[in-house]
């Protein structure tokens, strides 16, 4: 009888075991994946093929200045490069990713206005992959704005994730923002140099930074993303404001014509830009949300509910003063430009009610930069500079508990 139940109990324990297997397998392959990417025809028609294991949902949606068609799918699990490439045809290029949790999204930027002249699934035989056709046709303009429509799903508001209370005593908190993400792949500059988008730089290098920072006990460390998933820049600095943070840090990596040009530079937040260097990159950066296919119209509120001037003189006084300490420690650990300290009217330091600074950590475009962009050294050395420059910072400025 010992024996009968013996043999009862681990049947009973195989048999949940294999349940679990069959359950988990399941899981991941209903998880479908983008495979390939495809474009045929001409400036005329144009076709925009998916390839994609598995079935997803699809919407899509027109948005103008500039022209853009966006499909949202189902969350899919990406398998064709960094988030961005050019297109063909009558699409100029097209970036893709995670939008919001559930919600991945493709923005196709449009050399012509176009009509979604036909859309439909081909389903994959033996085994074979599904693909998702888009098929598009030139319009005028005029044409192409009646079909202009607003998203179905829009990305939550970000809610404070913690209270003051929640802090150990005597930390800093220190939000640092991985600029880009999702479907904004940032520049594509080191594509051609060694395949990276500056989204990727961007979370890699801000996660090795707050280890460096939290390490030395200090500080709270929170990152305006921990993923690859797309935030608009009025959603990072609202991280900053609902977790009280001490200073607000956002990570880039630029983008030049020439080659040759590398180092890193320190931006903070003015109306009038240092230079036209400086003004370009603003714009650049400020078009992130718009050209990511999101439509900010709903944003008009933004100022009262954080209640603050967004050129409250006192913060950017602050900020300066951190750039002032942080630039001659960047120095001497990473090369940096000429003049490594500029300003301009970055959105994403705008509406915050706290000292914050933009860091361009070098150039993608530039071999050099680049290769050291994605090393984990460079982010280390980096951080110690960030650490030494807050460290110094607190002491001058605050009480430092």
């Amino acid at each position: 009888m010992a024996a009968f139940k013996q043999y009862l109990s681990i049947r009973f324990i195989f048999i949940v075991m294999i349940s679990v297997i069959i359950t988990t397998s399941r899981i991941f392959a209903a998880s479908p994946e983008i495979t390939s990417v495809r474009f045929g025809g001409d400036d005329n028609q144009t076709r925009f093929v998916l390839e994609i294991t598995g079935d997803t949902a699809f919407r899509s949606f027109s948005l103008a200045n500039p022209n853009r068609i966006v499909i949202d799918l189902d969350e899919v699990t990406w398998k064709i490069g960094p988030g961005g490439a050019q297109g063909k045809g009558l699409i100029n290029n097209y970036r893709y990713g995670l939008y919001m949790p559930g919600t991945s999204r493709i923005v196709l930027d449009l050399k012509n206005p176009v009509k979604i002249s036909n859309s439909f699934v081909i389903k994959g035989k033996n085994n074979a992959p599904n693909r998702l056709v888009f098929d598009f046709e030139k319009v005028t303009q005029t044409a192409f704005a009646k079909n202009i429509s607003k998203p179905a799903a829009r990305a939550k508001a970000i809610r404070a994730t913690r209270s003051p209370a929640n802090v150990p005593s005597g930390k800093k908190v220190i939000v640092i923002d991985p600029g880009h993400g999702g479907h904004d792949p940032g520049n594509l500059g080191g594509i051609k140099v060694n395949g990276i988008s500056e989204k990727n730089v961007t979370i890699s290098a801000s996660k090795n930074i707050k280890k460096i920072l939290e390490a030395s006990g200090r500080y709270e460390v929170i990152l305006t993303r921990d993923r690859d998933i797309f935030l608009n820049l009025r959603a990072r600095s609202r991280v900053a404001h609902s977790n009280n943070a001490d200073l607000f840090i956002s990570i880039h990596a630029d983008a030049f014509s020439s080659p040759s040009v590398r180092g890193a530079t320190i931006y903070t937040l003015t109306e009038t830009a240092s230079d036209k260097e400086a003004a370009s990159l603003a714009a650049r950066e400020n078009k992130s949300d718009i050209i990511a296919g999101v439509d900010l119209q709903d944003e008009t509120g933004m100022v009262q509910n954080i209640l603050i001037d967004l050129v409250k003189q006192e913060t950017m006084n602050l900020s300066n003063r951190f750039a002032g300490e942080l630039a001659p420690e960047l120095k001497k650990a990473i090369t940096v430009r000429k003049r490594s300290l500029r300003s301009a009217g970055f959105a994403v330091l705008k509406g915050i009610d706290v000292p914050s600074v933009l860091i361009e950590m070098g150039y993608l475009t530039n071999k050099t930069d680049a290769t050291l962009l994605m090393q984990k050294e460079t982010h280390e050395k980096i951080g110690r500079a960030i650490l030494k420059a807050t460290d110094n910072y607190f002491q001058k400025n605050f009480a430092f508990n």
